[in-house]
């Protein structure tokens, strides 16, 4: 691969300082070259901020404004609202994936291999794949086929694998992480663990919701049920990237960070699917046992109202997701009602609602909104024909599934599960939750990014001719 290394994963990251955020890592000039041995204590906390800056920056927001949830005002993002979008979009994304984790990944194991390795090397090792894992399963699920197998090998133009392959390949690299993390020589402390500190039981159960989601993602729903249930288990195991308390500059809320700095106005929440679906309007999510005021107003992306909030999707000190306790319910919601039965289906849900109605959920945005965070248990009537969650008369195990999966589209708010499923659900009409087009003449929701435009540049073996309305391979 002829990309060039970037990312200055030493300085820029050890400190986690900079003068710029860190989603523009990919600038950096002072990077490492591939021949340093940088000890990988020294370089984990920059896989993981490269991770965060490719699932919760650029291209997250273009499949959430892809996906109802949000709307681009101006400029660059008015014109990729409208589906007018070039590989170099892509660049950055790419650069984080390629040379800031899988690269200094790479370089980990050659330390290891020449030094030896120890029980804080065996986390270390554990951590990093899971962090690829993470990282190349993003990839794989918004840009299809992608050179792994033979990826910052020094080969000159690496193969693209297929995407099912590529899947595969992560299911095996968490299975690899999960035996490492059980294994009484591992250690179970690491201060550079900007995550979890170390905690393994923590990491063990952030891969098998990995392995969850990426069996949902293929379709695979037993296997997907059967990792889930070993997977986060409460809202505390959440790996997600919480902002310095200190404020400072460039460690923010990426989403903040964006829509008060240079592309102020670009971006909006305003006047979405996701915002309607959360009103008073008719054909809301609000009924005799949902009031979802204190989720809307959490999710009114918006300006500069976040400055040092937390009670706002775009605060300054924000939480965001990465991957989350609620979202292993959900895949348990989802799997169980499709494989198992409505009843345990069900009582996933009633979980998830139960979470919601928790202090850990969502912070109220307004005093006012104190008695509006109401989500009180679903019942089997509810979703009988006629009921409150069946008003259509479907049947009523779609029903539950139809609520599952836009559950899931509110709940991942901010990350790219919404698109995923609007593209992996797009033949099951019944459920899939019913996004409109952003422009007339369009009759398919955008299926893929470009690879990136250096990729084409210097690959010959990268495709060429494909569209953003070409489904990858798992969802033709």
């Amino acid at each position: 691969m002829k990309t060039k290394t970037y990312i200055g994963i030493f300085f820029a990251f050890l400190m986690f300082s900079c003068d710029e955020s860190f989603e523009e890592l990919n600038r950096n000039p002072n990077a490492i070259t591939a021949d340093e041995l940088i000890p990988p204590n020294l370089l984990i906390k920059g896989t993981m901020l490269a991770d965060i800056a490719m699932n919760v920056s650029h291209l997250q927001r273009i499949s959430g404004m892809w996906s109802g949830q949000y709307r681009g005002e101006l400029a660059l993002y008015l014109g990729i609202y409208n589906y007018d979008i070039s590989s170099e979009e892509s660049n950055s994304a790419w650069g984080y994936l390629y040379n800031g984790i899988i690269r200094q990944n790479r370089q980990m194991t050659k330390f290891y291999d020449l030094n030896g390795i120890n029980g804080e090397g065996m986390l270390i090792t554990a951590i990093t794949r899971i962090i690829e894992a993470h990282a190349a399963g993003t990839a794989t699920a918004i840009w299809g086929d992608i050179p792994y197998s033979e990826a910052v090998l020094g080969i000159e133009d690496p193969k693209f694998d297929q995407q099912v392959e590529v899947y595969e390949s992560l299911q095996t690299l968490l299975d690899e992480a999960i035996i490492l993390l059980e294994s009484d020589n591992t250690e179970d402390d690491l201060e550079e663990d900007i995550f979890f500190g170390g905690d393994k039981e923590k990491w063990k159960q952030t891969a098998y919701t990995l392995k969850a989601r990426y069996y949902l993602q293929t379709r695979q729903y037993n296997l997907a049920h059967e990792a889930a249930q070993n997977g986060i288990s409460e809202h505390e195991g959440t790996m997600r990237f919480i902002p310095l308390s200190s404020g400072t500059f460039g460690t923010e809320n990426l989403l903040y960070r964006f829509m008060i700095g240079s592309r102020t106005g670009y971006l909006s929440a305003s006047d979405t699917y996701c915002r309607n679906l959360l009103s008073t309007n008719s054909g809301n999510r609000n009924n005799a046992k949902t009031d979802e005021k204190a989720r809307r107003n959490f999710l009114n992306a918006g300006g500069k109202s976040g400055s040092r909030a937390t009670n706002i999707i775009n605060g300054e000190f924000t939480p965001m997701n990465l991957v989350s306790y609620q979202e292993n319910l959900l895949i348990l919601a989802e799997t169980a009602t499709r494989t198992i039965s409505f009843e345990e289906g069900l009582a996933q849900l009633n979980l998830v609602r139960e979470f919601l109605e928790s202090e850990d959920s969502f912070d109220l945005r307004f005093s006012s909104d104190e008695d509006n965070k109401i989500y009180e248990p679903y019942e089997a009537v509810d979703f009988e024909n006629g009921g409150m969650e069946n008003e259509d008369g479907i049947d009523p195990t779609r029903a539950l599934l139809r609520e599952i999966i836009e559950e899931r589209y509110v709940t991942g708010f901010g990350t790219f599960i919404p698109w995923n499923d609007l593209r992996r659900l797009r033949t099951e009409e019944d459920i899939v939750v019913p996004v409109p087009f952003n422009r007339l003449g369009i009759s398919i929701h955008p299926q893929r990014f470009i690879i990136s435009q250096n990729e084409l540049n210097s690959n010959t073996n990268a495709p060429n001719g494909l569209s953003i309305f070409d489904p990858t391979p798992i969802n033709q």
